[in-house]
């Protein structure tokens, strides 16, 4: 157990929820957040580790286009500042199939980064959408993405959940723990947030908990507990603060949106999300990744740029 969990442990109250409006603006916790006990100043808390752009936040460009967006585009985010390029993630809004020739040539053309796979990353030749929940339908699949974070030598894999239909959470749990073995390395689980017709698994606070109790690696999306905290009317300050804390925290993703979707806002200094204040409980094993939309710049990949990635993966993806 690292400092860091203990003190948080330790600040943690009884009566660690409060009530939430719903109607308050789309960061800013309501008054009585302000005069809560957990709420501290909006600056900026000491983070514990550097905040990572994710390749996520480029959007449905191709792939060899949000690596040259990321590395020559000065990434950074409004709250943050600038955002890390030393760790990244490959990503499933991303364009494009990844293989094993793609992955090597990232190796061998950025050995200064540390690579990883996230969520349902294109891996056939059509993308699709698969979670967790389709661990035992989607065995070759997955054994796909262990194969190709081997080669990158990623410290870690992370998926969504999936929806509430094809698996309990329970089994799902279970499903993760299984494929950290296949894995070989850390594999986490990502929580979802409530939907009109609850559709994902991991949406509520009570699922939440369940999750810290599992003993199960996860990465924690701050911007879909803003969603169960609107939906719900309340926020759970310890249980976040000790998911936040937890060794089992992977990754910590940040983005922003207004309580009703997932809408990868970048955060705003004049609207500071609820959270902000617990960022400094952290992990510091934990990687954070900012997921908020960065616009694009007019930059135009060189040609050695292109020529280092595949032409398997360019021909494709620049055709798409």
């Amino acid at each position: 157990m690292n400092m860091n969990y203990r003190i948080c442990q330790a600040t943690a109250v009884s009566s660690a929820s409060s009530t939430f409006s719903p109607t308050s603006s789309a960061f800013n916790p309501a008054p009585d957040f302000l005069s809560s006990p957990h709420s501290s100043s909006v600056s900026s808390p000491l983070l514990p580790s550097p905040v990572h752009i994710s390749l996520g936040a480029y959007g449905r460009c191709p792939h060899h286009m949000t690596i040259e967006q990321a590395l020559k585009g000065c990434p950074a985010d409004p709250l943050m500042g600038h955002l890390s390029t030393a760790k990244l993630q490959l990503c499933p809004q991303n364009r494009g199939r990844i293989d094993s020739e793609m992955v090597l040539a990232l190796r061998l053309n950025h050995p200064e980064i540390e690579w990883r796979c996230h969520a349902n990353v294109q891996v056939d030749n059509q993308a699709r959408i698969v979670d967790l929940c389709d661990w035992r339908d989607e065995l070759y699949w997955f054994a796909q993405v262990a194969h190709l974070s081997s080669l990158l030598a990623a410290p870690a894999y992370t998926a969504h959940a999936g929806r509430r239909g094809k698996s309990s959470l329970t089994d799902v749990l279970r499903y993760t723990l299984e494929a950290e073995q296949l894995f070989g390395i850390p594999v986490g689980i990502e929580g979802h947030y409530p939907t009109k017709h609850d559709i994902w698994l991991l949406s509520t606070w009570a699922e939440y908990q369940q999750l810290l109790k599992s003993g199960v690696h996860y990465a924690l999306d701050l911007s879909h507990l803003h969603i169960v905290a609107t939906v719900s009317g309340r926020i759970e300050w310890g249980l976040v603060r000790e998911l936040l804390a937890s060794p089992k925290c992977l990754e910590v993703h940040v983005s922003g949106n207004d309580g009703s979707a997932d809408q990868h806002h970048a955060l705003d200094v004049d609207a500071v999300p609820w959270w902000w204040s617990l960022m400094a409980c952290v992990n510091p094993d934990a990687v954070i990744f900012s997921e908020g939309r960065q616009s694009l710049s007019n930059l135009i990949p060189s040609t050695a740029s292109i020529a280092s990635i595949p032409s398997t993966v360019t021909m494709k993806t620049m055709a798409a």
